[in-house]
């Protein structure tokens, strides 16, 4: 007897198997649906973390394969409206995959999107993104920069960790030897 599978499951397994397409076959790991931010090789996270088309390529083939867009969809092929709610996607995990990094590392401690995986971060975005800016990450205490950061308002702190990014990309490259 043939097993029924509900549409929705089919097409969330349709989706993933299309979004991670591109990943094994760049970053050759294997990915499933629970997959997060925590799981990811130090390389796969670091080429993520890196600015750039590379990481930008890999991010968005992701969303548009988890969004069910297709496999083969390119960023330029979608429409105007799609392009610009995939750009809103693709900053999102950028800064997730960012703070996952400087969370390693030791230079902060709260970190609301690595509870999450891949997947919902991309289906369920208006729901995660609103959860993490309700508890963005914080500096640990034992960093170096922590006083100047602790006197700081909570949009300033923020920009704080943002302005890492660059030393902690660096950090991670020598932690990881990469």
């Amino acid at each position: 007897m043939a097993k029924i599978i509900p549409i929705d499951e089919y097409r969330d397994l349709q989706a993933l198997r299309a979004g991670f397409s591109h990943w094994r076959h760049c970053f050759h790991e294997d990915f499933h649906a629970r997959t997060g931010l925590s799981e990811l090789s130090p390389a796969t996270l670091d080429r993520l973390a890196e600015p750039g088309d590379d990481s930008t390529t890999a991010l968005c083939s992701l969303i548009i394969g988890f969004l069910g867009l297709g496999q083969s969809e390119t960023f330029e092929s979608l429409d105007s409206q799609i392009q610009s709610y995939v750009l809103d996607i693709h900053l999102f995990m950028a800064d997730q995959i960012r703070f996952e990094m400087m969370y390693r590392l030791g230079w902060i401690d709260q970190f609301t999107g690595n509870r999450f995986a891949l997947f919902d971060m991309v289906k369920q975005f208006e729901r995660v993104k609103q959860a993490c800016q309700e508890r963005p990450p914080q500096l640990a205490k034992d960093h170096p920069a922590y006083d100047d950061y602790r006197v700081l308002i909570d949009r300033d702190k923020q920009v704080f960790i943002r302005r890492m990014l660059s030393s902690a990309l660096e950090a991670f490259k020598a932690a990881n030897k990469l």
